[in-house]
């Protein structure tokens, strides 16, 4: 269920959005810091020559292309404090795809951050996905301990499984989960000892498999 991107490796140590750092020289993205554990690491640019950082206006855009399409992200330092978070990402896949590999099919821009309109939110490891006003979708594609808060069925939010790992059905998923139980007032569903999902303050029968939908 993961991408595969260097980016969105499991973090359970917080639960709180992840902060990046730029360095910018001459408009141009020269070295990347993710916080870890309270404190800037290195990330390496490019290493295999599929990503690119630029910079536009404000924000810093990331794009990954492999054989099965490109993935852009967008960072912006909303505060002035130096470090960036996350505010889209998108995926666009490629109209003829002959290779076996992950192909994610929805292709509309997920959020990091709600509206109060409708909204399609990236679920992520390492840092809590937040819903908001509105029939929001939460839109799961990495295999990590994700958590989600603010999860309403009343209010026609739902989960959007897009691995691009071959799901093929709702009941293609239940196969997978090996246990579900609550922890407090927390749905919490494992997935092997290594993936999970927790549902914060989703009380019973306040979420069911209607709710729940399996794109790839």
């Amino acid at each position: 269920m993961s991408s595969g991107h260097d980016d969105s490796h499991d973090d359970s140590s917080a639960h709180e959005h992840k902060a990046f750092k730029f360095t910018i020289t001459g408009g141009k993205v020269t070295a990347v810091f993710e916080m870890e554990d309270g404190v800037l690491k290195p990330k390496s640019i490019d290493d295999d020559h599929s990503e690119t950082y630029t910079v536009d206006g404000s924000e810093v855009v990331r794009t990954e292309e492999n054989p099965f399409g490109m993935e852009r992200t967008r960072y912006a330092n909303a505060d002035g404090d130096g470090l960036y978070l996350r505010v889209s990402e998108q995926w666009f896949g490629l109209m003829d795809v002959t290779e076996v590999g992950p192909h994610f099919k929805f292709e509309e821009e997920l959020s990091f951050a709600p509206s109060d309109g409708d909204d399609h939110i990236a679920v992520r490891g390492g840092e809590d996905s937040f819903g908001g006003h509105g029939a929001d979708d939460f839109v799961i594609r990495e295999a990590a301990h994700l958590r989600i808060e603010d999860f309403h069925s009343s209010e026609h939010d739902s989960l959007k499984f897009d691995t691009g790992l071959g799901l093929t059905s709702v009941d293609h998923l239940k196969s997978f989960i090996t246990d579900a139980h609550y922890e407090d007032s927390d749905l919490v569903v494992n997935f092997g000892s290594d993936v999970s999902i927790t549902l914060v303050g989703v009380l019973p029968g306040q979420i069911s498999w209607d709710d729940v939908s399996v794109l790839s």
